[in-house]
Parts: C-alpha cells; structure tokens; sequence
C-alpha cells in the first residue's frame, strides 16, 4: 500500500543530492522540533507557523534556504484545512484578499530570488519585527480607527502590503492580515477559518509562483517530504487543541517568541554586513 510513496521518496534521497546531507544531525533534529511546536501553533490559531519556522530556522540553516524549505513543507499538509476554511471562511472579506495578494506575491518573490543573502537575512528579521511590534502594540488597530474594514477597497489595499511580504520573506503576510482581519470577520471563528483559506491558498500561489522561477530543487523537495509527517502531526494536534482551549494565550506566545527570533535573526544579518 506504502511501496509507491516509499519509492518516491528514494528516489528524491538519491536523485535530489541526499537531503540534509549538508546540515548536521542535530540542527536536523532540532528543526524537526521547530516545525512540530510551530504547526501545532497553527492548528490552533489557524495561522503562525511559517513565521516562526522561517524565523527561528533561518538561525540554523542559510535564509534563502529556510523559506524555501518552509514553503514547500508546509503547502501539502495545510491543504487539510482548507474545507473548514472553504465552509466557515468570511467570502466576502477574503475575496478582495485574495485577489490583491494573488497580484502582489510574485513582486514579492522577485525581489527574494534577486536579494544577496547578507541583506536578505537583515531585511527578513526587521520585516517580521516590525510586523510583531506593531500587532502587540496595537499600532495597526489605532490606524484602522474610523476606517470601514470590510469594504473591499481597505482589504484589497492592504492585502497587496501583505502579499508582497509574503512573497519576499514567505512569512508575515498573513501574520499583517490577521491584526485586520480580527477587526474585519464578524466572531473567533469566522476569523480562523477565514485565516485557514486566505493561508492555504496564498501558500499553493507562492508555491506556483517559486516554481515557475526555478527556485524549487529536488534536494529541497525531498527534505520538505521527510518534514511533513510532522507538520501533519502538528496541524492535527493543535485543531484538536483549538477546541479545548483560548487561542489567546497562544497568540501572546508566538508573538514573544518570534519577535525574539526576528530581533536576534537581525543581530546576526548586521554581523555579516559589518
């Protein structure tokens, strides 16, 4: 019954270089763990887990390398979510989201396929950073104040922001619509599933769009299939979880976590430049 899948996978260990082969075990292990808390973080919020996976690997392992990984792990799996998206999701909010990001991904993309790795590292923790900092602080919220968040103009405006974010750092786009969203959707729920099918289907484009650039080996292909058994396992656990517990406290966790995984990810950009 398994023997295709097993086959696949041999021959993307001895086709695509051996996956891994250039990181120590360790820091493989380590990024196991990584992945595992980071979408269980998304099955109970709905969203999160590319920011942090990107963040706090991109320490580990090359940037460039860390979103790239992240992106291709995590598409598959996330498609499990994607049919209480499709039944509980906002339509009318996230059609106008949808359509901006779907423009604005591939500038994003660009710019991340033509940017030096020294800045690259620099720009994506001040990117998230910034981001972190302005959802804890409630910048955005203050800025929103008096503005109508459900008119298709004010979800489309902001969306093409997120969209570009998305596509140059492969996280905090999503990160960026949530802070309007949870003003936008009606109740917690309408807002999770909202998030789920804006998420899922934003990551299937950028995946599309990362492809058709040639950014996508098949090194990275097979190091992304031994990732999602646990990003599977991660997204199952934490839905079970969203049901027994307040996502709040959850969401106050990951911000901490990935604002400190940014401002540490830009002293180590800095470093490199000086």
């Amino acid at each position: 019954m398994y023997q295709p899948a097993l086959d696949l996978l041999n021959d993307l260990y001895v086709q695509g270089g051996q996956p891994f082969h250039d990181v120590p075990p360790g820091i493989v292990m380590a990024m196991a763990a990584i992945y595992l808390i980071a979408f269980v973080v998304r099955g109970v919020l709905g969203f999160g887990a590319i920011a942090p996976v990107v963040i706090i690997t991109s320490l580990l392992i090359e940037p460039h390398h860390a979103v790239l990984l992240a992106l291709v792990a995590a598409t598959i799996p996330q498609l499990q979510m994607l049919p209480e998206g499709v039944r509980d999701g906002d339509r009318p909010i996230a059609r106008p989201v949808l359509m901006a990001m779907t423009i604005a991904i591939p500038s994003g993309v660009w710019v991340f396929a033509n940017m030096d790795t020294d800045w690259f590292t620099l720009v994506l923790g001040g990117i998230i950073a910034v981001l972190i900092v302005a959802d804890m602080t409630k910048v955005l919220e203050r800025l929103l104040r008096g503005v109508d968040l459900r008119s298709p103009l004010t979800a489309a405006g902001l969306s093409m922001v997120a969209g570009f974010l998305n596509g140059l750092a492969g996280a905090g786009g999503v990160v960026t619509l949530a802070i309007y969203l949870k003003h936008a959707c009606r109740d917690a729920a309408s807002l999770r599933a909202t998030l789920v099918l804006i998420g899922t289907l934003m990551l299937c484009w950028r995946l599309v769009v990362t492809l058709v650039a040639g950014l996508i080996s098949l090194k990275l292909l097979a190091e992304a299939l031994l990732l999602s058994p646990i990003v599977y396992l991660g997204v199952w656990l934490g839905t079970r979880v969203f049901h027994t517990v307040t996502p709040q406290k959850y969401h106050r966790a990951l911000q901490i976590v990935i604002l400190l995984s940014a401002l540490g990810l830009v002293f180590k950009g800095v470093q490199r430049l000086a």
